[in-house]
């Protein structure tokens, strides 16, 4: 599409010429240009704007069948990888192709994530949540499920290498030989060890005994992603480093002060279901939570309140609500209107009202939250502090104190235990120049990365799934991990490697075993075993320790206001977190959350911004901080702070593999170690565009009935007209057996697309590229849309999952002219892949846009996940077919089956979706509608469930929970859609 430039003030005239709210998703449809209105009209955006005539398209698809009927008659075999046979396990009880499950823990930011590993054959296949972990609660996020991929990545290093030549691992065990010899005798003098922060015992207690074997070496620690402003903050408060743990199902008022507590904190899947949790509870009104941001954040869109402030005046609202609340001073300058009634909601709340803060503010920030907590007594009821999981350390200082003594040539060994700090490390630093300069470097990772090709010696690391160790979650509980997998390829991990270099055996289950030997004692192997099976350790929590302000802190004054500029912002990315996952195609094509854009990122600026400069989504700038310049997009986000400029980390990689190197830009190079978080730059506009991708315009329900809003007391949210029963064509059909349906609680959907990825790995779906994208091809079975109301600059925000219906009256089934979909027995629509002919007249006439169609062979293309990766209970599906959600009926099959051999019905609840069972806050729920007591059949008598577009008649089995809002009044039930 061509450049649209932006205008408030027509956007807010349309608004407010409309009767009643209207929902849109993007400011170009908000305008409603007539080049937007048609690309949102064609399902297939390319085609809309392709210059073929018909005649000629018709002449092309003739030609197109003869070759195709041509290449059927070809007998030679394409697949080449060998088929998949059940192989022999030395496992009781193990039945050849049943899946086994394996309980173990996944790291992300250096906390553990406890997690279920299904494999098949040897070969993991799916990941869920493990139940009895804290930190999921059988839920998952993007990032864990996204794992089984990165284990297939074909471009994991498969073989040591030296000065980027390979070399055999006898030739690398004879060169590390003696230069540990030289280290033990040395005392490790001139030796440095740069590891990510970490909360493993087993590895802790490794680095201990490497301290005593080189006691004169120096350890570094270094996590773009760290915690330091936060034990800043609660270290000048408390005078001691602490970790806070929230009990969000104990508060009834929640203020948070930037980042976002339901995506980047280290209990983020925790806290979003103990949100909803809480606003589940039957016998307490609901909570109030309330987001002080610059940048939209999911917490921030589910809040019922946000207040938008430029990141450098965050500090001053922080020191008007402690002093308001008697934790502190006022600031001189006038309070922000919102300081009186925040401060009598959390008084009025006491013990049950909770400030947090961001991992981006100041530390300043932090000790303010910690005081106002602590002056209301929140702590023991809605916060507790714990000791430090992690290294109490700061990471980001520990990198500069590396970089300054190689620098002053201090450095002759250094060794680089996981991480890119090559990539991730500050600009200012340089890193990647200072790490040629050690006279000898080895690096331990997964890929042949940035730092991999600036140090000597790189060593292929363990996948999690392949090796052993353990790991402390955000509350100090202790998960265990196992492999779910041999190795696929020849590795080390970072325990075994600190094994080999501190003298230990080279063999991680007895490294880790060797750890808690020391704790358990004689109860060892009774205790193995039962930690081996639960994946995690009872009782192993860190206790709450006693805490209170040390009577000499004080708040002192924020530091001075920078006059001029732009705040500049560095956030983790929701898809690619700090650039790990730049490789997983998975997660390059999911939709971010907010913005809907994919394969690659954005400078995101306020539509106020981009009014001052001029500019619209797609604009190229040149961004400046601290004389480092980069030419970024633009994207252009509805209530983004004015005066800032938020920039996503991890992208941009040059040797991340084949998916993820040369996509987007990598705002490392404007990122510097005095200030990681929040800058001060300067912006100037420039004549160039950039093409962003995104989905946020594709697959639109236009102009109806889309998501409804209710108040605390939901009356029942049905429309005029709804309740009495429609004309049909078609007769009604009474189901003895089974009935399968779904509810999604629009008010439990947070939009953190946990549920779109755990689909994608469950059903075989295709990573499609770039390209195709852009053409509106993605093939995600599940999608969920963002819709925007009100003004442009403080928007309200709602997600909505939308996935196929099975409608029980399904406009798909009567057109498709070879009954490859059908309605099944017990309600669901199927697709029968291998009487599809691609007409595709099934998903012109489904009003929800819910089907896909292979265009080409995207398991075989550029972009297609390795088949080992593929769950062998679906089908993969070929080019031509036509494909959409089937409720998972592979798991439908299972439980029949089971239910059958135990001469049993089906219990409620024994079948989940993949959708389902990933979502941190419960908001999927699927069973047998057949049943009156069946969870699903509850929901589905609430007053506020509802049918989407439900004046069609399609009977969907899938139905919507309305929203609830305090102040319903502000969207009423009938809001619909712009387009």
């Amino acid at each position: 599409m061509e450049r649209l430039p932006l205008d408030l003030d027509t956007l807010r005239a349309r608004l407010a010429e409309e009767r009643g709210p209207v929902l849109w998703r993007s400011l170009e449809e908000l305008a409603d240009v007539p080049e937007v209105r048609r690309y949102v009209e064609a399902e297939f955006p390319d085609i809309q704007t392709a210059t073929v005539d018909r005649r000629t398209l018709l002449r092309l698809m003739a030609a197109s069948l003869a070759l195709g009927g041509l290449a059927a008659c070809d007998s030679r075999q394409t697949v080449t990888d060998a088929p998949l046979l059940s192989q022999s396990h030395n496992v009781p009880g193990y039945t050849p192709g049943e899946p086994l499950v394996i309980a173990t823990s996944l790291e992300l930011n250096g906390y553990g994530r406890g997690v279920l590993v299904r494999a098949q054959e040897g070969r993991p296949v799916k990941i869920d949540g493990n139940p009895l972990h804290p930190a999921t609660l059988g839920a998952t996020d993007v990032f864990a499920q996204a794992e089984v991929l990165s284990l297939y990545d074909p471009d994991r290093s498969d073989s040591p290498l030296q000065n980027g030549l390979p070399r055999s691992w006898e030739e690398l065990t004879e060169f590390i030989r003696p230069v540990r010899n030289e280290l033990v005798v040395g005392e490790g003098r001139g030796l440095h060890i740069l590891m990510p922060p970490t909360s493993s015992p087993t590895l802790a207690r490794l680095t201990s005994l490497s301290e005593q074997l080189f006691p004169l070496a120096q350890w570094h620690r270094y996590s773009p992603i760290d915690e330091d402003n936060f034990r800043a903050g609660a270290e000048s408060l408390f005078g001691r480093a602490v970790d806070a743990i929230y009990d969000l199902t104990r508060a009834d008022v929640i203020v948070t002060l930037g980042g976002d507590l339901f995506l980047e904190e280290p209990g983020h899947i925790r806290y979003a279901a103990d949100y909803q949790a809480r606003r589940r509870a039957d016998d307490r009104p609901l909570p109030r939570l309330v987001a002080v941001e610059a940048r939209p954040s999911l917490v921030g869109a589910r809040a019922d309140e946000r207040v938008v402030l430029r990141p450098r005046d965050i500090e001053v609202f922080a020191q008007d609500l402690a002093a308001a609340l008697d934790a502190g001073s006022a600031h001189p300058s006038e309070p922000h209107p919102a300081i009186g009634r925040l401060a009598d909601e959390l008084r009025r709340a006491g013990a049950r009202g909770l400030v947090t803060a961001g991992r981006e503010q100041p530390p300043r920030v932090h000790a303010l939250a910690l005081a106002i907590n602590a002056r209301l007594g929140a702590f023991g009821t809605t916060i507790r502090a714990i000791e430090p999981v992690r290294p109490a350390s700061g990471e980001n200082g520990s990198i500069v104190a590396l970089a300054e003594a190689i620098a002053a040539g201090q450095v002759s060994r250094l060794l680089i235990l996981g991480g890119n700090p090559v990539y991730t490390a500050p600009a200012d630093l340089d890193f990647g120049a200072l790490v040629r300069r050690v006279p000898l470097s080895l690096h331990l990772g997964y890929h042949r990365d940035e730092t991999a090709l600036a140090c000597h010696w790189h060593v292929p690391e363990k996948h999690p799934l392949e090796g052993w160790g353990d790991l402390r979650a955000f509350d100090g509980t202790v998960g265990l991990r196992q492999p779910a997998a041999m190795p696929l390829k020849a590795s080390l991990g970072v325990e075994e490697f600190l094994g080999l270099m501190s003298g230990q055996m080279v063999d991680g289950r007895s490294l880790v075993q060797a750890t808690w030997r020391e704790v358990w004692g004689d109860a060892f192997e009774e205790r193995w075993l039962k930690v081996l099976e639960d994946g995690v350790i009872e009782g192993s929590a860190s206790p709450p320790i006693d805490i209170s302000p040390t009577p000499e802190w004080n708040a002192g004054a924020p530091g001075p206001a920078p006059s001029s500029g732009i705040d500049v912002v560095f956030s983790p990315d929701p898809s690619v977190w700090d650039g790990r996952f730049a490789n997983n195609g998975w997660l390059q094509e999911l939709p971010k959350p907010l913005t809907k854009q994919v394969w690659g990122n954005a400078a995101l600026i306020a539509p106020e911004t981009a009014e001052m400069f001029g500019l619209a989504t797609g604009d190229a700038v040149d961004l400046t901080v601290e004389g480092r310049t980069l030419r970024v997009p633009v994207w252009v986000l509805p209530g983004h702070a004015p005066g800032a400029v938020t920039l996503p980390l991890g992208y941009g990689r040059t040797q991340a593999g084949s998916i993820g190197s040369g996509i987007g830009f990598n705002a490392y190079l404007l990122r510097q170690s005095g200030h990681p978080w929040v800058a001060q730059g300067e912006i100037r506009t420039t004549d160039e565009r950039i093409a962003l991708i995104s989905t946020q315009l594709h697959h639109a329900l236009q102009g109806r009935d889309i998501v409804r809003v209710t108040g605390p007391d939901p009356a029942d949210t049905a429309q005029p007209g709804e309740t009495e029963a429609l004309p049909s064509l078609y007769p009604e059909w009474r189901y003895e057996g089974y009935a399968w349906g779904m509810a999604i609680d629009l008010d439990a959907c947070i939009g953190c697309n946990a549920c779109v990825v755990a689909c994608q790995a469950e059903n075989n779906i295709a990573v499609v590229g770039p390209e195709e994208v852009a053409r509106g091809r993605e093939m995600h079975w599940l999608r969920i849309d963002r819709y925007y109301a009100g003004d442009p600059t403080e928007p309200d925000t709602y997600f909505q999952p939308v996935l196929c219906m099975h409608c029980e009256k399904a406009p798909c089934e009567v057109v498709c002219p070879v009954n490859a979909t059908v309605h099944s027995a017990e309600g669901l629509n199927d697709m029968v892949y291998n009487r599809c002919i691609g007409t595709r007249t099934c998903s012109n006439n489904c009003p929800y846009k819910v089907r896909r169609f292979n265009f080409f062979d995207y398991h075989g293309a550029e972009y297609a996940a390795s088949p080992e990766a593929l769950n062998p209970q679906v089908t993969a599906r070929s080019r031509g077919v036509m494909e959409k959600c089937t409720f998972c009926v592979q798991r439908i099959g299972a439980a029949r089956a089971e239910a059958r051999i135990e001469n049993r019905p089906i219990r409620d609840g024994e079948i989940a979706t993949a959708c389902q069972e990933a979502c941190p806050t419960r908001a999927i729920i699927f069973g047998d509608v057949n049943d009156p007591d069946s969870a699903v059949s509850r929901l589905k008598r609430s007053p506020r469930n509802y049918a989407l577009l439900g004046t069609l008649n399609t009977q969907p089995r899938t139905t919507y929970l309305a929203r609830i809002e305090a102040d319903a009044e502000r969207q009423p039930a009938d809001a619909t859609d712009k387009e």
